[in-house]
């Protein structure tokens, strides 16, 4: 396998997602029929419409690296894909910049396809990830999900 890194939590700024990719399509070529990017972008507007001006993210990480890493192997396992990543960054982050970053290798595209949702789902609610929105009006708040 190319030089891909494992799932887990990383440090904005620690991994480099261009890189990643680089390396995700080098993956044992002619293996996978299709490979599928999810990339994860902070919103400017709150769910009460509150303009963002940051999100902070926080994470218990050894729980969370071993959380992501069960998703994977569950996702590889239920739909039968090639492989599975999740990278979900820590630190800081302005509207517009990757929180998160999933990539799926599948021999068939129903079976990629089908096992994307699943992935994404999963990592947003189990995954021990704490998220606070920063205001432009200097309030922030603790999110629930």
């Amino acid at each position: 396998m190319a030089n891909i890194p494992e799932s887990g939590i990383y440090e904005k700024g620690k991994l480099d997602f261009i890189n990643v990719l680089s390396e995700a399509l080098k993956r044992d070529a002619g293996k996978d029929g299709i490979i599928l990017y999810y990339i994860g972008t902070v919103k400017d507007l709150s769910r009460d419409g509150k303009k963002v001006k940051q999100l902070y993210i926080e994470a218990y990480e050894e729980l969370a690296n071993k959380k992501l890493k069960e998703i994977c192997y569950d996702t590889v396992n239920k739909f039968m894909v090639n492989e599975c990543r999740i990278y979900h960054f820590s630190g800081y982050f302005s509207p517009g910049e990757t929180l998160v970053f999933a990539i799926i290798w599948s021999r068939d595209r129903s079976q990629g396809l089908s096992a994307l949702p699943y992935v994404i789902e999963r990592y947003k609610k189990e995954p021990t990830i704490w998220k606070k929105e920063i205001y432009e009006d200097g309030t922030s708040k603790w999110l629930e999900e």
